[in-house]
Formats: structure tokens, C-alpha cells, sequence
């Protein structure tokens, strides 16, 4: 059996763990501001936060670049829920566009057709770990004088044309969830190249307070403080923290068996008829590998395909249903089935296969005959 996604720890994860909880202080501390710092120096960003999900970064981020009530944002309708909803909680109107057959990453000219005088951000998804044209992106919303958003949840570490996620936009958002390239269960990051959105962000997940818990409650530390916004509870604790700094410490590693994973796929399935394959890394334009997505023939089934891979023990999954076929944003955010004809079309045959650091070759062997097997049946 292959399961569709397994996370990856080591021994290094159960010590660092082990040393939090003997240490004493198991919540926001010293080990989370370390685990930053390091993040900013592996995506060579000025500014890092550590926070309890990707989708809080996200909310953090659309506030601190002051989003809010009756402004619109546009996202592309091929992605999680959360890139969406996050606008909602922050008080603006999300408004789905359209995607690039080829990537799945958001279409500049789809967005372009959706601006209004109320536009004001956009956010690129890095679909399945492969980059979007952020510096095409940043021209763009320069342009228009937008704030640019990365969601890359899927995309560490990625890299396009010289550029990683972080470099160019106002703020990006990752997650650490337990599927995730890098994992500590539950977790988050946000980076920026702004100070004063970083110390606002900074302050609003943690409650508003002017100063961390850790600051307050450590042995001989005044306990008083103000409370200067109204805030939320978004930290992620220096429990999880260390797991995360461990997996950090091997982000290349856990990317090169993903990718190796991925170039196996790309050989053994070439040449399928209809099985269209994404497209392989180059020099420039390096994909984090946290899907890998295909799109079946067309004479097949998408879920019966799976039911069938599932039955030879390959599990599988599908990313993502456009955000406008769901019920929620059909009712409140009804998007022209024109401006969105692209992720209409492609989402029926999306697939996405095992891909996982932790697979065996034998498993990745196996998930390729399979596929393989079953994409060429005729019935």
C-alpha cells in the first residue's frame, strides 16, 4: 500500500522535541525566534514570523498590508479555500480568475480583466510547488498599484528565474501542515520585506500585546503589559518550532529525494497516450515538488481512475477544485463561468499521484506501473 502523502521524521525531530519540554517553556520562545531567523537566511528575506498555520500567515499578511472593508482581491480559482476565505475574514471581497492550462498559476490577463477601482491586492499561488511569474506579477501590480501576495504553501523551496518565493512581493505566506515539503504538524510562516508590517503582524498574533508571553512569564520579567490592537491568537509554540527547525535543517535534502521522485515519474509515465505529465525542472525554473499532478486521458474517468488505482494500493488525491464550483462562493462570490473557462475545463482530468520523501523505490516503482497499467486501459 502507498499512501497519498506520509510525513518524514527522524530521530533529530523526537530529541528537539524532548529538549523543549525539559527546558521548561514549551510555548513561544527563544526556540521559535531562532527557528525565524533561520528561515530569513535561507530565503535570504528581511523579515520572518512564525505562526500557527499558513492560513493565519495569509490573514496576517492581507492585514498588515491593510486590507479591509471594501477593498476586492484577486485570487485564482484554482487553489485551497483558505486563500480565499482569508479575504473574507479580513473584511475584503475575493474576486476568482483564471488560470494557465500549462501551470495552473493564476493568468495576468484574467486578472487584469477583473480589476476595479477596489482592487487592492493580488495573491499568485505557486499551484503544486511550481513557481508563477512573480516577477511578471510584481510589473503588474506595480502597475496597477496593487500589494502582492504569495501563497506558497506549496512552494519550499522553489525557485523561477533567479527569484524564490519572498524575494519580490509585499508578503508570502508557507505552510508547515502535516503533508507539507517541510513539516511541524500544524505551522506557518510569514515573510516580508517590511518592518513596520512585520512588528504589525508580529503584535496581532499574539493578542494585540506589546509584549510575548515569554517576555512576561520568565523568571524575574515584569508581567505587565498593554494591549494596543485587537488581536488574535496565531503563535506557533517553541514545541513545534524544533521539529520544524530539524526539518529546515534538512529542507535540500527532503527537496532532492522529492525531486528525484518526480524526474522517476516523468521517465517511467512519458508517452501514455492522454496522460499529460507537469512539466520537468530546468535550470531556471525549479518546482518544490509537493504535487505531482496529472492530468488523465481523456477517454477515462478522473475518480474511477482512482478508485482503481486504489484498489491496486496506490492512494491518490485531486488539487484543487476551482474555488467557484463550491456552494459557499457560487452563493456570495458568483464568478462568469467565461472569465474562469480554463479551470473549468482542466479540473475533471487533474490527478495527483504519491510524492513523498519518505517513499521506497519499490512504492514509486509501483505507483508508475500502475498508473501506467490503468491509464492505458480502454475500459
Amino acid at each position: 500500500m502507498v499512501p497519498f502523502a506520509a510525513p518524514y521524521l527522524e530521530r533529530e525531530e523526537q530529541q528537539a522535541v524532548l529538549s523543549v519540554v525539559e527546558g521548561g517553556w514549551i510555548g513561544t520562545g527563544d526556540v521559535a525566534r531562532d527557528t525565524e531567523s533561520r528561515f530569513a537566511t535561507y530565503l535570504k528575506v528581511p523579515h520572518a514570523l512564525l505562526l500557527s498555520s499558513g492560513t493565519v500567515a495569509l490573514h496576517l499578511a492581507l492585514l498588515g498590508l491593510g486590507v479591509g472593508t471594501g477593498d476586492e482581491v484577486v485570487v485564482p480559482t484554482i487553489t485551497f479555500t483558505a486563500t480565499a476565505t482569508t479575504v473574507v475574514h479580513a473584511g475584503a471581497r475575493p474576486v476568482l480568475v483564471d488560470v494557465e492550462p500549462d501551470t495552473l498559476n493564476i493568468d495576468l490577463e484574467s486578472a487584469r480583466r477583473a480589476l476595479t477601482p477596489r482592487t487592492k491586492a493580488l495573491v499568485l499561488v505557486h499551484m503544486a510547488g511550481r513557481m508563477a511569474d512573480v516577477r511578471a506579477a510584481r510589473r503588474f501590480c506595480d502597475e496597477h498599484g496593487l500589494r502582492l501576495i504569495e501563497d506558497s504553501a506549496h512552494a519550499l523551496p522553489a525557485e523561477r528565474d533567479g527569484i524564490t518565493p519572498g524575494a519580490l512581493s509585499d508578503a508570502a505566506a508557507f505552510s508547515f501542515f502535516a503533508t507539507k515539503p517541510l513539516t511541524s504538524a500544524e505551522g506557518g510562516l510569514l515573510v516580508t520585506p517590511h518592518a513596520d508590517v512585520e512588528q504589525r503582524c508580529r503584535v496581532l498574533s499574539g493578542h494585540g500585546i506589546d509584549r510575548s508571553a515569554h517576555d512576561r512569564h520568565r523568571f524575574g520579567r515584569s508581567p505587565h503589559y498593554d494591549v494596543i490592537a485587537a488581536g488574535f491568537k496565531y503563535n506557533l509554540p517553541d514545541i513545534l518550532a524544533a521539529v520544524l527547525r530539524c526539518q529546515l535543517a534538512r529542507a535540500d535534502a527532503l527537496h532532492a529525494r522529492r525531486a528525484r521522485i518526480a524526474r522517476i515519474y516523468l521517465e517511467e509515465l512519458d508517452g501514455v497516450p492522454g496522460l499529460d505529465l507537469p512539466p520537468a525542472d530546468t535550470r531556471t525554473n525549479r518546482s518544490s515538488w509537493y504535487l505531482f499532478i496529472v492530468r488523465v486521458p481523456a477517454h477515462l474517468k478522473r475518480d474511477e481512475l482512482a478508485t482503481r488505482l486504489a484498489a491496486d494500493g496506490v492512494g491518490t488525491s485531486v488539487h484543487l477544485r476551482p474555488l467557484h464550483q463550491f456552494s459557499y462562493y457560487a452563493d456570495h462570490y458568483p464568478t462568469d463561468p467565461a472569465h474562469v473557462r480554463v479551470a473549468d475545463e482542466v479540473y475533471p482530468r487533474l490527478l495527483s499521484l504519491p510524492i513523498f520523501p519518505a517513499m521506497t523505490d519499490e512504492q514509486v516503482a509501483h505507483v508508475a506501473s500502475t498508473v501506467r497499467r490503468h491509464a492505458m486501459a480502454r475500459s
